[in-house]
């Protein structure tokens, strides 16, 4: 069977890390990274032009698509390719308001009685105004589209010009669907994800995502520091927990809504001291999330996809787990999230323990296998690999968030240690980390 996965990040990498363990699988990845690309042929695509990834999916064969993120399918890839007998492990256009529209999210969450924070979805700008002049402080405020981002505020000052801001940037690239204005609770955040084809659900593992810069308060939102699955009975009983009063009453919900959907489905949440409180919803597996969750797998990821795409996920059996947790560090470039260095070359990565996995996130390689067609429209190639071997091949930085070190161990401080040590093996200039990740599991 002939996969094509779309996505250049480290769940792109993790995805393709996991197929190419499937000896019935050929992998494909668009763009891909200076990882990825050295399991699968890169093909140059952009994942968010549907028409060109659905023609050359069907020009060249592919089986199955199955985008890391929810650009793709953002820009329509599942009604583009409906008539061409190619399956996406992912919903059409209209289910992806779930993501991509935080009011939509909201309000359906609250139609649906879901646990969500104190708040409300503010449609215009005086609403705003006066529901916040009624709340106390601090406040989240997160516009409608993620892109555009959100923050805590804890003066009104800052809060108003904050939601006059969103409300200005959304005008700009059409209707303003408004923002969504949250209590401010403390807690820790927990993603977790299900393949979910429309009637039933096989649910994954919670994960904890670390997503500031440093462990302080009120240190700057950088995704991607760290993030950990744990293998303790407490992790057990969460994942439980979010799994029957979130996540099977979500794909209910999405039913009587009349959204179909099928793929990954995903709920971020903020452990409060009330319980989970859904914050956000996603139609792919998150990044980090992946990262931890998909070594801990034990089964062919292969047969899930499949049985996800053909609703057939109900004679799925439980899946199995390693009974280990894993602990992922991010490593990012100095200046990260804003101003950082590229294009310097990555070391150490031949150094790293056996069984410990570096996945990359920002990366491109010179030595990464391309797919280049003989002719475009026949379905046969050849493949080229420039530069040394894969063991050796060259790694270059293009972005902030270089690459994410796993480990597993029989515990989590194993773990951590096992991941602590061997992301000091790796370097590149303004290389950081931070080293609590994993100090604590869920507090």
């Amino acid at each position: 069977m002939k996969i094509l996965v779309l996505g250049g990040d480290g769940r792109a990498h993790a995805l393709v890390w996991k197929l190419f363990n499937s000896a019935t699988t050929d992998v494909f990845v668009a763009p891909g990274n200076g990882g990825a690309t050295q399991l699968a042929p890169m093909v140059e695509l952009d994942p968010t032009n549907a028409v060109e990834v659905a023609r050359w999916a069907f020009d060249e064969g592919m089986d199955l698509i199955v985008p890391a993120d929810s650009s793709s399918l953002a820009a329509g890839l599942v009604d583009e390719v409906v008539t061409m007998h190619i399956g996406v492990c992912g919903p059409a256009q209209r289910a992806v308001q779930i993501e991509r529209s935080r009011c939509f999210a909201r309000t359906l969450l609250e139609r649906h009685r879901l646990p969500v924070l104190r708040g409300r979805v503010c449609s215009d700008l005086a609403t705003a105004e006066k529901y916040l002049a009624a709340q106390p402080l601090p406040v989240v405020i997160r516009a409608d589209q993620p892109e555009y981002g959100q923050g805590v505020y804890a003066d009104r000052y800052s809060a108003l010009e904050a939601l006059r801001t969103s409300f200005a940037e959304a005008s700009l690239s059409g209707p303003v669907a408004g923002v969504v204005i949250e209590e401010h609770r403390p807690g820790i955040v927990v993603r977790m994800s299900a393949l979910s084809d429309g009637s039933s659900a096989v649910p994954l593992l919670p994960v904890r995502i670390y997503d500031q810069l440093g462990p302080e308060f009120d240190s700057p939102v950088a995704p991607g520091m760290g993030a950990i699955s744990s293998n303790s009975v407490y992790a057990q009983r969460l994942g439980a927990h979010i799994y029957s009063k979130i996540i099977q009453p979500l794909v209910l919900a999405l039913s009587l809504e009349h959204l179909p959907y099928w793929g990954f489905l995903g709920v971020d949440c903020l452990v409060t001291d009330r319980g989970p409180r859904v914050v956000a919803l996603r139609c792919s597996l998150g990044d980090m999330e992946a990262q931890v969750v998909l070594p801990r797998l034990e089964d062919d990821l292969m047969p899930l996809l499949e049985a996800t795409v053909a609703h057939r996920l109900q004679h799925v059996p439980p899946l199995r787990w390693r009974d280990e947790a894993a602990v992922a560090i991010g490593l990012v470039a100095q200046g990260y999230p804003h101003h950082f260095p590229i294009g310097a070359a990555v070391d150490g990565l031949n150094d790293v323990d056996q069984g410990v996995l570096v996945f990359h996130n920002q990366t491109q390689s010179p030595g990464a296998m391309r797919y280049t067609p003989a002719s475009y429209g026949s379905r046969f190639a050849t493949l080229l690999r420039g530069g040394p071997s894969p063991l050796t091949a060259a790694v270059y930085v293009t972005g902030g968030h270089v690459a994410t070190v796993v480990a597993t161990s029989a515990t989590l401080a194993g773990a951590r240690g096992r991941a602590l040590l061997n992301a000091e093996r790796i370097s590149f200039p303004g290389r950081m980390f931070r080293e609590d990740i994993g100090r604590h599991e869920f507090r």
